[in-house]
């Protein structure tokens, strides 16, 4: 415990809960401060984050340890029409280190979908800064949600979790690096409409490739894609044009014949002078004749090669998440370490408060002796008095903070009260 509360985290993802739960809790961000509103008023957490993803809907909150976040999970289950049995059954729930834990895993990506993907970070930042707009944080969760972001960005920097290609878009990325080094500058050819097609056009486009060309067997068709991808829509005839000019050419067509034939190649790289060509087939069955790849300057990947390169990426991430995992669990431990400590913070205010006063009384006391020294006389004065004073609470402060770590809410009380009792 934290002092006399709880520290909670309870919610659902998609390893818990199907996508029709998830969608009735899901909160955007102008109807989370509604939310706030009504668990403060109801009293059913002093402090409250709400982390609402495509993947996951959690609350991280303070509550009164009695009560564990029991109200606050009946409170999510009536506030989205469903009933608790139904919410329950798919929810989880952390508390203490584990809270501090699962938090830190998730904001490290450990316990998302695709390990290692850098959007959650930025979700949880979003989240922090709606929960600090409204006031829901304090003097526990704002440190924590710093301590968070900290360790996410260590887990970044000491492991390489978020390097190797998990995707087939990524993939297709990672093999034209391979030929060109540095995409920025070119030119693309999106043959077909295909889904895999089109992931592997906008990994491409986020990458650095600066034009995307799309030709599909339905001209209307190309022409909605390349709308999407802010490119150019071209009729199948002008293909061979574009194959000359073009840097990559990524082929994801229904068809069930070569489309790209060696003869049709030959003619297209002696026009390009042999300069690089790479071309990803993701059809099936495939697309571009297994001879292409032969001619001087081009270079063929099909699905399995991509696949291969996203299946060896996951195995990489999973090595790194092992790494992650370890930094993970010992920050949790003095994360929450140093939170038990704070709580002695309103005690620790008191001691300093009434050692002041005395400090100030004693010196309003001798005010006329002191009115006879010269200014700098009474700062060298003022200054020593501080000091002595922080140095005789040392101690005091120092116990206050063990007495916290050691939850002994009573000694801590009674060492409080006797500061106030010197205050009156």
């Amino acid at each position: 415990m934290i002092g006399d509360l709880e520290l909670v985290s309870l919610g659902l993802n998609h390893k818990t809960a199907p996508v029709e739960i998830r969608e009735r809790l899901a909160m955007g961000d102008g109807q989370i401060p509604q939310h706030f509103q009504a668990i403060k008023s109801d009293q059913l957490s002093s402090e409250t984050v709400i982390l609402s993803t495509c993947n996951r809907v959690e609350l991280y909150a303070v509550v009164h340890p009695d009560d564990g976040g029991d109200r606050l999970t009946r409170y999510l289950a009536q506030a989205h029409g469903l009933k608790h049995r139904d919410l329950t059954s798919h929810l989880y729930q952390f508390k203490g280190s584990r809270a501090v834990s699962h938090l830190f895993r998730v904001a490290s990506s450990l316990d998302s979908m695709v390990v290692g993907e850098p959007q959650i970070l930025g979700q949880v930042k979003t989240a922090f800064s709606l929960a600090r707009e409204h006031g829901a944080v304090g003097r526990i969760m704002h440190p924590l949600m710093r301590r968070t972001l900290t360790v996410a960005k260590r887990v970044r920097t000491e492991t390489k979790i978020g390097e190797a290609s998990v995707s087939v878009g990524t993939a297709g990325v990672d093999l034209a690096r391979q030929v060109f080094g540095r995409l920025d500058g070119k030119r693309a050819l999106l043959l077909g409409a295909g889904e895999m097609g089109r992931l592997v056009a906008r990994a491409l486009l986020t990458h650095g490739v600066d034009e995307l060309v799309v030709a599909n067997r339905t001209y209307e068709r190309a022409v909605e894609v390349a709308r999407q991808f802010g490119g150019t829509a071209v009729h199948l005839d002008q293909v061979d044009a574009y194959l000359e000019r073009v840097d990559i050419a990524v082929v994801s067509t229904s068809a069930r014949h070569h489309v790209v034939d060696v003869g049709r190649m030959v003619g297209v790289m002696r026009a390009r002078r042999f300069k690089p060509l790479f071309l990803v087939d993701l059809s099936v069955p495939r697309n571009v004749a297994p001879g292409v790849h032969e001619i001087e300057g081009a270079y063929v990947f099909n699905i399995d090669d991509l696949s291969q390169v996203a299946r060896q990426g996951l195995e990489r991430r999973e090595e790194q998440a092992t790494v992650a995992e370890a930094i993970v669990r010992k920050e949790a431990e003095r994360c929450y370490e140093s939170l038990g400590a704070r709580s002695a913070d309103p005690v620790i205010t008191r001691i300093i408060q009434a050692g002041e006063s005395a400090r100030r009384a004693e010196l309003d006391r001798s005010s006329g002796t002191l009115d006879e020294l010269t200014p700098k006389q009474r700062e060298v004065i003022d200054a020593m008095t501080r000091s002595m004073l922080k140095r005789t609470l040392h101690n005091v402060i120092h116990q206050a903070r063990a007495l916290a770590l050691a939850s002994d809410e009573d000694g801590l009380r009674a060492l409080g009260d006797a500061f106030e009792g010197d205050d009156e």
